[in-house]
């Protein structure tokens, strides 16, 4: 018996995955505005709150991602202190 794979390299999958993560995206935030709910988004590190008359507000700058100190490679072996 052949075992089914699950996931797939599928170009037409994933598009449809992504225009179905737009499509909810909309409708969230139109939702969000007809409620009265502020709607929160980060974008070039930085994060905005929307409010539902649009007035668009900067709440706090991200922190930059660190580089680690070190590399790790395969085989590596750790000791815990």
């Amino acid at each position: 018996m052949k075992s089914k794979f699950v996931f797939r390299k599928d170009a037409t999958q994933t598009k449809t995955l992504v225009k179905a993560g737009k499509e909810s995206a909309k409708n969230a935030l139109r939702a969000s505005r007809a409620l009265g709910i502020s709607v929160s988004y980060i974008e070039n590190g930085i994060l905005y709150e929307e409010r539902p008359d649009g007035q668009v507000e900067e709440k706090q700058k991200l922190a930059e991602p660190k580089e680690a100190p070190f590399t790790l490679t395969k085989g590596m072996v750790l000791h815990a202190k």
